[in-house]
């Protein structure tokens, strides 16, 4: 199935854009940035101290079928990055699945409790319930620094709900011990991914004599905003993602509610109420007030 972009774009992030490639990438493939300091002792002892950590995503396409009408799509697209902006990207639009676990994954386990897809306002708008399928591939994550990460096979969906969560049973058991919230999506998914500040000006399509048009994008995630969307990360909102993508905030107690001053304007993928959790305060669930429709 094609590979498909999804964002919101900012200022303002209640128009969602949908990119569909119209085929399969050409090359898809991610490395790790690990900040990492190894000690070693006089007696041959090795210790590794690790921080920051990040996935490095890079998504290729040369000689793109659609052409031009497909290529100029992209200019806004990159200007939204280099500004600072998200974007979601599916390598298969019908495995744009991404969940927060509930409670901790636990070791040596070979199920994962899970609450619905908090993403289904952009991947899957027409409600055609996108759940992952017997012999998908998933991974498993928690945020840096030291994040963990490990890649899953499935094995069972029978409890399972594309609109409400359940239990997903895996073909091997969870390797890590979880002390943290965790996410689990489809491997080829990335819910939140922003541009590189080293790559900020390249551009993302590239021409051979005006006719043949090729992509080319390095992304990586930006996982404090992923989080920002689990129910239970910093004591967090019960709001659906749905609702947060297309409307402010509101009875947020004097912290920003995006559309006014005080926090930028509209919903959208960074409209995520990050600010949450981290200075004692746990709100009540808010109001939300609907925009599209009006």
């Amino acid at each position: 199935m094609s590979a498909k972009f999804y964002y919101y774009p900012e200022p303002n992030g209640l128009n969602l854009v949908t990119i569909d490639l119209g085929e399969e990438l050409g090359e898809l493939f991610s490395e790790f940035y690990v900040d990492a300091i190894d000690g070693l002792t006089q007696v041959g002892q090795r210790q590794r101290s690790v921080g920051r950590m990040s996935e490095i995503i890079r998504i290729q396409r040369d000689r793109l079928s659609l052409g031009e009408d497909l290529a100029y799509k992209f200019t806004a697209m990159q200007n939204h990055l280099d500004r600072g902006f998200s974007v979601a990207f599916a390598a298969d639009h019908t495995k744009a699945w991404a969940a927060p676990c509930q409670g901790l994954p636990q070791a040596g386990t070979r199920a994962l409790q899970v609450y619905r897809s908090m993403f289904t306002a952009f991947a899957d708008p027409n409600n055609t319930g996108y759940k992952p399928s017997v012999g998908d591939y998933l991974i498993l994550e928690t945020q840096p620094p030291s994040m963990l990460h490990e890649q899953l096979k499935v094995d069972n969906v029978s409890n399972l709900s594309s609109t409400g969560g359940g239990s997903i049973g895996l073909d091997d058991r969870i390797a890590f011990a979880y002390s943290q919230n965790a996410f689990v999506r489809h491997y080829r998914f990335w819910p939140v991914l922003k541009r590189r500040q080293e790559d900020v000006g390249q551009n993302i399509i590239t021409n051979e004599g005006g006719r043949l048009f090729s992509l080319d994008v390095t992304l990586v995630p930006d996982y404090r905003t992923l989080f920002a969307f689990h129910p239970e990360y910093g004591g967090g909102y019960n709001a659906n993602l749905s609702e947060l993508l297309t409307g402010p905030l509101s009875g947020n107690d004097g912290r920003p509610d995006f559309t006014s001053g005080g926090g930028r304007s509209g919903g959208g993928i960074d409209g995520a109420p990050k600010e949450r959790g981290f200075d004692g305060f746990a709100p009540e669930e808010p109001s939300i007030t609907q925009k599209f429709g009006e």
